[in-house]
């Protein structure tokens, strides 16, 4: 290779590098120190809160009243994120009579579903170098 290659391919991974971004995810509000965070990160709106479909899934045991998941390489790029604490470490969000999760759950923007589940446009937000975190607030 003569060194106009090796600059350009030089040039081409640096850029590649800066394309994506470590995403810091903080929860909040834990409330029982048992079981684990589920946490699923969306980027296709058609897949948004589908089992088994989230573009990156973490599980992390509850180790406090907060925790943090960092989302490593994540190209920049709009994304939804979808929480809830497997209280009791039985791998569901467990629901009521009437579809609602009565295990603590959360979804990016903060956002507080109504009475349906929230669309991926509710919790979408740009992931970028200028926005390196989030954090999310559990409910119930």
């Amino acid at each position: 290779m003569n060194f106009l290659t090796l600059l350009l391919l030089s040039f081409f991974s640096l850029s590649s590098q800066s394309e994506t971004v470590d995403l810091e995810i903080t929860i909040t509000n834990i409330k029982t120190l048992k079981g684990n965070i589920e946490l699923g990160v969306y980027n296709d709106p058609k897949l948004f809160l589908e089992k088994g479909r989230a573009y990156k899934s973490f599980t992390k045991k509850v180790t406090g009243d907060s925790m943090v998941i960092t989302v490593k390489d994540l190209p920049k790029a709009e994304y939804a994120v979808a929480i809830y604490h497997d209280v009791n470490a039985d791998n569901e969000c467990n629901l009521n009579f009437f579809g609602f999760p009565v295990e603590p759950y959360g979804f990016s923007n903060n956002f507080k579903p109504k009475l349906s589940k929230p669309s991926f446009s509710d919790c979408k937000f740009q992931v970028n170098a200028n926005n390196p975190s989030i954090q999310i607030k559990l409910s119930k």
